[in-house]
C-alpha cells in the first residue's frame, strides 16, 4: 500500500464504542490500528502493546524493503544453498505455495523483479539477478529450510501483512466476550462476539454507494492497482500482476476477499484482481467469498457465499 493511497477498507462506526481502546503505529507501510472494547485500561493496552510486538517481529522478518530482514537473507543466499528460516517465515511460505499451486499460479511470490522493473519495489542489494522464467514451482521448503532452484527475489508483499493482522489477534489471547479490530491499511480482522460493520472503498463510486460488509470473527482485505498505477510502454500497470502470465492485473479492478484468516484473505486478492470471475475454484479451496468491482461490469460476488 502506497502511503498517499486512500484506505481500501474503512470501518463504519461513526464515533469510538464506549470503552473502546485503540492505538496506531506505522507498520507494514501502512498504519496498523489496534482496538479492544471490554478489558480495563491496564489490560486492553498490555493486549495492544503484545497485538504491535507480534506485528513488529513480522515485519522484521518479512520486509523486502529491510536488507536485515529474513526475507532479504533468502534472495540473497537461497540460491546457493538451504537457508533456515522462523517459524513465521516458514508459514507465510507454506501458504504462499499453497496459494499458487491452488491458483494454478495466478498467484506467484516471484514476481519481484516485475515489481522492480516497475518502480514499486527497491533493487534488493547484493542479490543475485533473477531467471526471468523463474516461477514458485523453483522454491523448495523442506522443514525449516529453504532453497531456491535458480535464482529469483521473493516478495511476501501484502500477505505478509495478513499474516501479521493474524499474529498480532493471536498474540493479543484475548477472552471471548472481549471485541477486537486489527487494521493494517487495506487487511483486517475483527473477533468477539458483535458483528462490525466494513465500507469497501472501491473507487470511482459514489460515497452512499459504497457497499457494507457484516464481519464477525472473520477477516477481509481489498486491494486495486487504479490508485497507484503507472505508465509503461504504453500500457497502464499497476503493483499486482497475473502470475502464471506476468501481465499487469486490471488496473481498474477492485477486489475484496472475505476469508476465516487475514493471511488467506489478502493473497486471494490478489488472484482475484489477476483472475477475477475465473478463479471460483481457488476461493472455493480456502473457503472464501470474494466481491469485485468493475467499470462496465459493476459488483459481483464469487465463493462461499455467493
Amino acid at each position: 500500500m502506497h502511503a498517499d493511497d486512500p484506505p481500501t477498507l474503512t470501518l463504519a462506526a461513526s464515533a469510538p464504542a464506549a470503552g473502546w481502546v485503540q492505538r496506531a503505529q506505522p507498520w507494514l507501510g501502512t498504519l496498523v490500528r489496534i482496538g479492544v472494547q471490554g478489558l480495563d485500561a491496564a489490560a486492553a493496552g498490555a493486549a495492544i502493546d503484545r497485538g504491535f510486538a507480534a506485528v513488529a517481529a513480522i515485519h522484521g522478518l518479512m520486509s523486502f524493503h529491510e536488507p536485515g530482514s529474513e526475507l532479504s537473507r533468502l534472495n540473497r543466499e537461497a540460491a546457493h544453498g538451504a537457508v533456515r528460516v522462523d517459524r513465521h517465515t516458514r508459514e507465510v511460505l507454506e501458504l504462499a505455495l499453497a496459494v499458487a499451486e491452488a491458483s494454478g499460479g495466478v498467484f506467484d511470490p516471484t514476481i519481484a523483479p516485475w515489481l522492480v522493473g516497475w518502480d514499486y519495489l527497491p533493487e534488493p542489494a547484493d542479490a543475485p539477478r533473477p531467471q526471468p522464467q523463474a516461477t514458485w514451482r523453483d522454491i523448495e521448503l523442506d522443514g525449516d529450510a529453504v532453497r531456491f532452484r535458480c535464482p529469483l527475489w521473493l516478495d511476501f508483499g501484502g500477505i505478509a501483512k495478513g499474516y501479521a493482522v493474524d499474529a498480532a489477534l493471536e498474540a493479543m489471547a484475548l477472552p471471548s466476550r472481549v471485541q477486537a479490530c486489527v487494521d493494517a491499511g487495506g487487511d483486517l480482522r475483527v473477533s468477539g462476539p458483535r458483528p462490525q460493520r466494513v465500507v469497501l472503498n472501491a473507487p470511482a463510486q459514489r460515497p452512499e454507494a459504497l457497499p457494507l460488509l457484516e464481519l464477525t470473527d472473520g477477516a477481509v482485505a481489498s486491494s486495486t492497482g487504479l490508485r497507484s498505477r503507472r505508465r509503461r510502454a504504453a500500457r497502464w500497470v499497476g503493483p499486482h500482476l497475473h502470475g502464471r502470465r506476468r501481465r499487469p492485473a486490471p488496473v481498474e479492478r477492485f477486489a475484496s476477499v472475505v476469508a476465516p484468516r487475514c493471511a488467506v484473505a489478502d493473497a486471494l486478492t490478489k488472484v482475484a484482481l489477476a483472475a477475477g470471475p475465473d478463479a471460483a475454484s481457488t476461493y472455493a479451496r480456502f473457503d472464501a467469498t470474494a466481491h469485485l468491482f468493475s467499470r462496465g461490469v459493476g459488483w459481483q460476488t464469487i465463493g462461499r457465499t455467493a
